[in-house]
């Protein structure tokens, strides 16, 4: 999983946790865990272009795809977002975390 400018904010290995209690293949396990990161990612991101200005959004985009580590882009949207970017990152995280967690546990039920 590639590095993003927001991973400080989000903390995956609850999932990690969670998966290590199945009986799983490292690859089973892998996959799992890239699939949470990426519904993470897009809900992050949707989270970032819902508050920063629709008129910032082409700036930002090109910039975070070339260099989707650089922890400029959070100070970038910082300055562009009245909310606090962090927390709003923070919470949409911990929803949807919570329901991928609910979704595993649902599916050991099963």
């Amino acid at each position: 999983m590639a590095k993003i400018f927001y991973d400080h904010l989000i903390l995956i290995e609850e999932i990690s946790t969670e998966l290590e209690q199945y009986s799983l293949s490292a690859d089973e396990k892998e996959e799992l865990l890239r699939l949470a990161d990426e519904a993470l990612h897009h809900h992050v991101l949707e989270t970032i272009l819902t508050h920063l200005p629709e008129e910032k959004h082409e700036k930002f985009l090109t910039a975070f795809h070339k260099t989707p580590y650089d922890r400029k882009l959070l100070d970038y949207l910082k300055k562009e977002i009245e909310e606090d970017i962090e927390e709003k990152i923070r919470a949409e995280a911990a929803k949807v975390k919570k329901e991928i967690l609910a979704e595993i546990r649902r599916a050991k039920k099963e």
